[in-house]
């Protein structure tokens, strides 16, 4: 029987309760959390929020711990590895301060690293915070409607996952900046036409009293037909928002991810006014 069954019986028990961590949008808005799940995959050690100053760890050392069979008084000069998902972990023993403690360090790069700040970025922005004028329950046939996000909702924002190695802490920092949005409503099926997109580059501006009815927003849509004749007399409608996602990390690379969008679904009342005309 090898001498670190023990061992491997406790760390493993700890990566399946880091595995669990699977970071939600509150983990990722106060920077705590560890391990994370893309694609099916989940990834367990990996640690978010702001990473310990470079350095910190120097008093610390750090061993790769090897297999000994105490049945046939061999060891092995192999490391402890296992295999979880895609992604092989190997066991260390970190000794600080004269106290050890055995840590799995999942093998990944800083290319996946930053695939892990990715979703904690998007985890910290969920559906668009939009408004209308006029509201959504008293829009009006051939009056423009002005769409806009929310100016605190509209901003970058950016995450950082980060791994503890026998090197120092390796981190990939990930930002998210929303760039174009999109309002898609059911105001054309009533002519047979298909459902029609408006794409606004930025957040549209917010409608003021003072704005009056002679300025014009660069984010809007008119509707050409009232919601009488749709379920509940109102158009389904939606907005989201596309999202440019680039890293860096303290290894000297970086680059472009796969773009993101955030949706968010609305129901609006279209009224026709009638007017008596001498």
């Amino acid at each position: 029987m090898l001498v670190v069954k023990r061992i491997l019986t406790m760390t493993v028990l700890g990566v399946a309760a880091a595995m669990s961590l699977v970071p939600r949008p509150a983990d990722a808005a106060d920077g705590t959390g560890s391990g994370g799940a893309s694609g099916g995959t989940i990834w367990a050690g990996v640690q978010t929020g702001t990473p310990p100053t470079e350095g910190s760890g120097s008093s610390c050392t750090w061993n790769i711990e090897t297999g000994y069979d105490s049945g046939f008084g061999e060891g092995s000069a192999e490391p402890i590895t296992m295999r979880i998902g895609d992604i092989d972990y190997v066991l260390y023993s970190r000794t600080c301060g004269g106290s050890s403690t055995v840590v799995w360090i999942p093998q990944l790069d800083v290319g996946q690293l930053a695939e892990q700040a990715s979703i904690l970025v998007m985890n910290q922005r969920g559906a668009p915070a939009v408004r209308t004028a006029p509201p959504l329950d008293a829009n009006v046939v051939t009056v423009g409607t002005w769409i806009w996000a929310e100016p605190s909702w509209w901003r970058p924002v950016s995450a950082t996952a980060w791994l503890p190695t026998p090197d120092g802490i390796v981190w990939a920092r990930t930002t998210a900046v929303p760039t174009t949005l999109n309002f898609r409503t059911e105001d054309s099926l009533v002519a047979g036409a298909p459902m029609r997109t408006v794409t606004c580059f930025g957040p549209g501006e917010p409608w003021e009293w003072s704005s009056g009815d002679e300025i014009e927003s660069s984010c809007s849509y008119t509707y050409e037909h009232a919601s009488t004749s749709r379920p509940g007399g109102r158009f389904d409608a939606s907005v989201a928002v596309d999202w440019e996602i680039s890293w860096e990390s303290n290894a000297g690379s970086g680059g472009t991810l796969p773009n993101h969008s955030s949706s968010a679904s609305l129901r609006v009342t279209v009224h026709e006014l009638q007017a008596l005309m001498r």
